[in-house]
């Protein structure tokens, strides 16, 4: 491993990253990644697989992924450069690992997203039954790919006061 990769101070702000984003920013980005888009649909199902035991699945797969994210917390501040799971593959486990990790992270979040996006034409098609017709649901999947486009190109805080937004109206109504 190269004790360069291990530095703490942050070699990014030289390669010209802003930092941009504050506290809760992270934390509803942290939260809007890790709380799916399933919680909608998701609570029924577990009820009908679990019954009265569903409140307590919930709470052991939230521990568990608690510390699945602390996990990621721990080896991230170990790094000082950016690259995520790619960079701690790389420098632990050599390039031909982290080229795995790399691509294997960029196709599930393809997937991720490809899945968000079908999950939101067929709940919209609930309230808006002509989005789920070939042409509305295609004109629908356009239009928030470059909607989502269009505020990442705007700026940091665009983005993260759109992932504010979209964090809280995932969580609020769970309340």
């Amino acid at each position: 491993m190269k004790a360069s990769a291990f530095s703490t101070t942050s070699t990014s702000r030289s390669a010209g990253l802003r930092r941009g984003l504050r506290k809760w920013d992270l934390v509803a980005l942290v939260i809007n990644s890790v709380v799916g888009a399933g919680i909608f649909g998701l609570p029924a199902q577990v009820y009908a697989l679990a019954g009265t035991y569903s409140l307590a699945a919930y709470i052991v797969s939230g521990v568990a992924i608690a510390l699945i994210v602390l996990c990621f917390a721990e080896v991230g501040s170990r790094f000082g450069a950016t690259g995520g799971p790619y960079l701690y593959a790389r420098v632990a486990f050599g390039p031909l690992i982290g080229f795995q990790v790399g691509w294997l992270l960029w196709l599930a979040r393809i997937n991720g997203f490809a899945s968000l996006i079908n999950l939101l034409v067929a709940y919209l098609a609930l309230f808006v039954p002509a989005v789920s017709v070939d042409a509305g649901r295609a004109v629908t999947i356009v239009s928030v790919v470059v909607l989502l486009a269009a505020v990442n190109i705007i700026g940091l805080r665009a983005t993260a006061t759109t992932t504010n937004v979209l964090t809280a109206g995932k969580l609020i109504p769970r309340i």
